[in-house]
């Protein structure tokens, strides 16, 4: 049965988010769940001084980061602590230049209720060749 913390009071101090084990994406990059229910997801997330968060994009969900430590870029932008970034869907995105001390941020992942459409200029518009 899969996690769904939906409903669920949860207060959880500094040490016992730092007792929840990370868990590895890539090498350098690891992640923790704080809180699921369904595909969605909160956590943390990880990354090495000169790892990589590789590029890809999440074609039906919504993405919020908040900068909690360190610094990368991320979407063109050299970013540090107290940063947000919003990742609408179908938006191809990477971290990289993580600084000396590598970087720490809050994320949240949130599927769309209903399927995105790849293009979505009206056909007025055209569609890509």
């Amino acid at each position: 049965m899969s996690r769904d913390d939906l409903g669920r009071v949860i207060v959880a101090t500094a040490a016992e988010i730092d007792n929840v084990d990370w868990e590895s994406e890539h090498p350098g990059v690891e992640h923790k769940v704080l809180w699921r229910s369904g595909d969605t997801t909160l956590g943390l997330m990880r990354i090495a001084a000169g790892a990589e968060n590789p590029e890809h994009t999440h074609h039906a969900a919504h993405h919020h980061i908040l900068m909690l430590s360190g610094e990368c870029t991320l979407l063109g932008k050299r970013l540090g602590p107290g940063s947000y970034v919003y990742i609408p869907p179908s938006v191809p995105h990477s971290v990289t230049e993580t600084s000396s001390e590598g970087c720490t941020f809050f994320y949240t992942y949130r599927p769309l209720e209903q399927e995105v459409d790849p293009f979505p200029l009206s056909s007025d518009h055209g569609r890509p060749i």
